[in-house]
């Protein structure tokens, strides 16, 4: 009919609709209006991760290397590896926003040619994000790039940042640069 059902009462604390484990289905074209505190809906901050990388890594000119973002600045529903695989699984299915910010430096002595930021998925490349300065010797030795991309997700998938640094010289030391303003790290939500 057209009139409003009351499940529960003034005096009744809590109502379950179903048990666990049962689909509760609200038809197309209805509507869930909320008048009062809702939890549980949603995933507005409930899969989040922030990694950043503590400390320079040492990395081999020119080579595609994973990077090791160790600290987490926060991990709500802790599927981010600070370890090993440096990897975040999806706890879900959805919409999940990355981005991530690779800062290349060489010792100080040699530019940088090119820095490169690559999203893994699974253990492939499926994004990347290029920076080519062709600096000259004695020019800048730090040069960053950033990528940032909203994916449709399947639950474990899991997702990893790899970088490359190139210099214009051989026989300098390259690495993945971190500071006090973390130059580099990895990042993502559920959006959907």
């Amino acid at each position: 009919g057209s009139n409003t059902m009351q499940i529960g009462s003034t005096n009744t604390a809590t109502i379950n609709l179903g048990a666990s484990g049962d689909t509760i289905n609200i038809p197309a074209g209805a509507t869930i209006a909320n008048a009062g505190t809702a939890t549980g809906f949603g995933v507005a901050g409930t899969e989040s991760f922030l990694a950043i990388l503590s400390s320079n890594q040492t990395v081999s000119d020119n080579v595609t290397t994973l990077a090791e973002m160790d600290t987490e600045a926060y991990d709500v529903g802790s599927n981010y590896t600070n370890t090993s695989t440096f990897k975040y699984t999806a706890p879900s299915a959805g919409k999940y926003r990355f981005y991530s910010n690779i800062a290349g430096a060489t010792d100080g002595s040699f530019a940088i040619d090119n820095v490169a930021v690559m999203l893994y998925k699974n253990g492939s490349m499926i994004y990347q994000a290029f920076s080519d300065t062709h600096q000259t010797a004695h020019a800048p030795d730090i040069g960053t790039v950033s990528i940032d991309i909203t994916l449709d997700v399947s639950a474990s998938d899991y997702f990893q940042i790899y970088a490359r640094i190139n210099s214009n010289s051989n026989g300098t030391t390259r690495n993945i640069y971190s500071d006090s303003s973390r130059r580099t790290w990895f990042g993502g939500y559920k959006v959907a």
